[in-house]
């Protein structure tokens, strides 16, 4: 006699990202974004920068530029698509990240 066991579905996976045709709310950027997806990040850091007027960041990352005079102060870090830094905004001035010396 065979048994056969109940098997229950798998719950279904995050989406791709980007799904086509579809609207993600700035929630769910800034959620997909700070579980570390590129997309997500060069989308949040796009809403950011079109929004600036009505919307400020909250300073609540550290400055990673050690050759900047403000190393380790809170700022918002801008990131590319592929997770790169694009800029370190410090709230009332910005700068690009510092480029890796050569050795």
């Amino acid at each position: 006699m065979s048994t056969t066991k109940n098997i229950t579905p798998v719950a279904a996976e995050a989406a791709a990202h980007p799904q086509r045709g579809r609207r993600y709310a700035i929630e769910e950027l800034v959620s997909l974004a700070e579980a570390g997806d590129p997309w997500a990040m060069a989308k949040v850091d796009e809403w950011e920068q079109h929004f600036a007027n009505e919307y400020a960041g909250d300073l609540s990352e550290a400055c990673p530029d050690q050759g900047c005079e403000h190393f380790g102060e809170a700022v918002n870090i801008l990131y590319g698509e592929d997770g790169g830094v694009l800029e370190v905004d410090h709230g009332a001035w910005a700068h690009y990240p510092a480029l890796a010396k050569a050795s």
